[in-house]
């Protein structure tokens, strides 16, 4: 029983106990009846209040799970994207960049660039304009798979009026399960200008110095000559070089004292080469017995 009809109910004894039938709690039947369906609009009121936050509330959950499943479709997609990029082999170069940056591969790729992509020096029957990226298909690219061509030289597109500075991309592609992919951008070829780079030195730079030392390897005349080359060759102990070593210093000491003495007899740098000679001709003596001084013989040509 519901707390109106209670109320109905205690009126209605109410009445039957004080033979009031038109009164109750000093109020008339038409009071109650006004009291009672301004309490019945209240409820309805309420319920309608109550459906719609409810309704609110399951437009909100399902826009945030449309939302969700929104977001798991672009993070599982393919994405690709047409830009220029720096050549490997210097700055002042740049190549056509087709990459993938999506988690799924990318089918039936369609790539147009407007206006139509020119080199300041085309080679005739490899005009970039005509490679086949441009204009078939690409049957699939996959994740983080790149398709590089070389486009051109900064250095001799500069100032060049009939070529493009930019160019409108438009890709269409599908991914596995069918859905189709549009995407529009821009590609700015002189995004960089004016900019400063750092040279680095890369597997290519080296490429090239052996490119140039084979071609002085050719130019040399000691490989042209046919047939056999005479090399002769001295090998000697690590004794014996060492020995050696100091013998060429002993006598370069012997000589730069002569030329001291001879420009300049009162120079202080005299002893210290003597004491020099004079250690060195002791541990001669020593290991192998008398010998002669040569600091008072003149070397040859003296």
């Amino acid at each position: 029983m519901s707390q109106m009809d209670r109320v109905v109910g205690a009126i209605r004894r109410h009445r039957s106990e004080t033979g009031d039938m038109d009164k109750f709690w000093g109020l008339s039947g038409t009071a109650w009846t006004a009291i009672y369906t301004l309490i019945t609009f209240g409820l309805l009121v309420v319920a309608v209040l109550a459906a719609i936050y409810a309704k609110r509330q399951w437009d909100t959950n399902k826009d945030q799970a449309e939302s969700a499943r929104r977001a798991q479709l672009e993070a599982s997609r393919p994405y690709v994207i047409a830009t220029v990029q720096p050549s490997a082999a210097s700055r002042h170069l740049f190549d056509l960049e087709v990459r993938n940056i999506g988690r799924r591969p990318a089918l039936n790729v369609t790539l147009r660039l407007d206006p139509p992509p020119k080199r300041a020096r085309e080679t005739e029957g490899l005009e970039i304009a005509k490679i086949k990226m441009l204009n078939e298909p690409i049957t699939m690219i996959a994740p983080d798979q790149k398709l590089r061509a070389f486009y051109d030289n900064h250095i001799e597109r500069k100032d060049a009026e009939d070529l493009p500075s930019s160019h409108e991309v438009s890709l269409t592609y599908e991914d596995t399960s069918g859905r189709t992919y549009t995407e529009h951008s821009v590609i700015d070829l002189e995004a960089m200008r004016g900019t400063m780079f750092t040279d680095v030195k890369t597997v290519h730079n080296i490429g090239k110095s052996l490119d140039e030392i084979g071609k002085i390897l050719k130019a040399a005349s000691v490989l042209d000559r046919h047939g056999t080359l005479d090399v002769e060759a001295a090998t000697e102990t690590r004794e014996s070089r060492g020995l050696r070593v100091e013998r060429e210093n002993y006598e370069a000491l012997v000589q730069h004292l002569h030329l001291v003495r001879r420009v300049a007899p009162d120079s202080s740098s005299t002893s210290e080469i003597e004491a020099k000679i004079a250690d060195w001709e002791a541990r001669r003596v020593g290991s192998s017995g008398p010998g002669r001084s040569e600091v008072d013989t003149p070397p040859d040509g003296e």
